[in-house]
């Protein structure tokens, strides 16, 4: 399309621009020489920018590719020392021998900057992310003699890492909570943290490149833009009309670019082909970034299927909010692998996003609705006590209500609903297991209700 307005444009401007031509026909073809080839600096500094915004973006996708690595195998290794699971540990190496984001992303990195501050600071990233493998590697050896594996299932390298006498003493129990320690303690967070510090610096870092290198070119596009227009100032006399021509045609449409790109907003397609062109390449890259940014950002926090926040969100915000201040509630579809069985798993699919409907209406905007599990969620109410338990029973009677008697063909259904305050009675120290032990008794007990901690 973009070709296509531009030939239109081009025969267009040539028709009013040859009829000038013919009247001044010497000076005209000295202007012609110059316009094009400020248009051809003005498109190589445009171009210039582009670039660099494009390695820019890839820059970055490398600095977060080394820190999701990094949390990855942090979440491989705590999950086989919680849990045993020898998949975990699979995964870990996996990761480290065969997928090896955190080598690639540093190499990428080196390709299109070289080895300068950001690289460095991905460099120190990756040393430190080495010497955590080295602890979780050791943490592996020693959960994996606590849950009884056979080391000579696993690779090579976890068979050379040999125990110290001290820990190779120890039972079963004790081992559990030495890897445990390795990989939970402060020591092991404090590295985690040289990681993330090291990688947002080598973001700032970036950053500040690309915004330097945007500046440059909209200086540069500037400079060029006086020049022209001091040519024209010197010919006006002669030349009013050419001149009359080439502000609305270039300047102008270049001069308000400058501004909108200044601004971070998209290029008015005004001005000649070139600046239409210019403006139609950059206004696409800017919508494709902000589109692609919007995406990532909601798919990151967002379940796919209903919509509702996902078990990160979830999880991060357990961890940051103040749990004396909160009300948690657990709510679980009962038999429902017996309705995917029964009528299959687009229905089964329909009943998740109705119940994430009606879960979502029934709470507050500020509350955090959430899925996180298969047919599992949780809702996690802000700036709430057990002055509220009886507004929640309420509301909980009432979704079972719309679900056991449904009005749209679907089959009747219930929740298991498990809720805890911030100021409940005997707390543990988790308010997700209290719910979550709460629930388990209504789930006994034959669904359809809720119980309170």
């Amino acid at each position: 399309m973009s070709e296509e307005y531009g030939k239109q444009q081009t025969g267009k401007n040539g028709v009013s621009i040859r009829r000038i031509y013919m009247l001044l026909i010497a000076v005209v073809c000295i202007l012609t020489v110059i316009t094009i080839a400020s248009t051809y600096s003005t498109h190589r500094s445009y171009t210039r920018m582009q670039e660099a915004t494009r390695r820019f973006i890839e820059a970055r996708e490398n600095a977060d590719n080394m820190q999701n690595a990094s949390d990855y195998l942090t979440d491989q290794v705590r999950s086989f020392v919680i849990t045993g699971n020898r998949k975990n540990a699979e995964n870990f190496f996996t990761e480290v021998n065969v997928t090896r984001r955190r080598e690639m992303a540093l190499e990428n990195l080196g390709r299109y900057f070289g080895e300068n501050e950001a690289y460095q600071a991905l460099r120190n990233a990756l040393d430190s992310s080495n010497e955590l493998v080295s602890t979780e590697r050791y943490a592996i050896r020693v959960a994996l003699e606590a849950y009884g594996y056979n080391v000579a299932d696993f690779p090579q390298e976890l068979q050379e890492t040999k125990l110290q006498d001290a820990d190779a003493s120890l039972d079963a129990v004790g081992k559990l909570a030495l890897a445990t320690r390795l990989v939970f303690g402060e020591s092991y967070q404090a590295q985690k943290t040289v990681i993330y510090e090291e990688t947002a610096r080598c973001l700032d870092i970036l950053i500040s490149q690309s915004e330097e290198g945007q500046e440059e070119s909209a200086q540069r596009m500037d400079v060029m833009l006086k020049v022209r227009t001091a040519l024209l100032v010197v010919i006006l006399a002669a030349f009013f009309v050419l001149v009359f021509c080439s502000y609305f045609l270039l300047i102008k449409p270049l001069n308000n670019a400058n501004t909108h790109i200044r601004r971070q907003e998209e290029l008015p397609l005004t001005g000649a082909e070139e600046v239409r062109f210019l403006a139609e390449t950059y206004n696409y890259i800017f919508r494709e970034t902000r589109r692609d940014k919007e995406q990532l950002s909601y798919e990151a926090t967002h379940d796919s299927l209903t919509g509702l926040y996902n078990r990160g969100v979830f999880e991060r915000q357990r961890r940051e909010l103040d749990t004396a201040d909160i009300a948690m509630v657990l709510a679980d579809v009962d038999k429902f692998k017996q309705v995917n069985d029964t009528y299959g798993h687009d229905v089964g699919d329909r009943i998740l996003k109705k119940v994430s409907f009606l879960l979502k209406k029934s709470f507050r905007s500020e509350d955090y609705v959430c899925r996180i599990g298969g047919d599992e969620f949780a809702v996690i109410m802000v700036h709430s006590d057990s002055s509220l338990r009886e507004l929640v029973r309420d509301k909980m009677e009432k979704v079972n209500a719309q679900l056991a008697e449904p009005e749209d063909g679907l089959p009747g259904i219930s929740l298991s609903i498990g809720v805890a305050f911030g100021d409940r009675e005997n707390p543990t120290e988790d308010i997700f297991k209290d719910a979550d032990t709460i629930q388990y008794t209504v789930k006994k007990s034959g669904g359809r209700n809720v119980a309170f901690y």
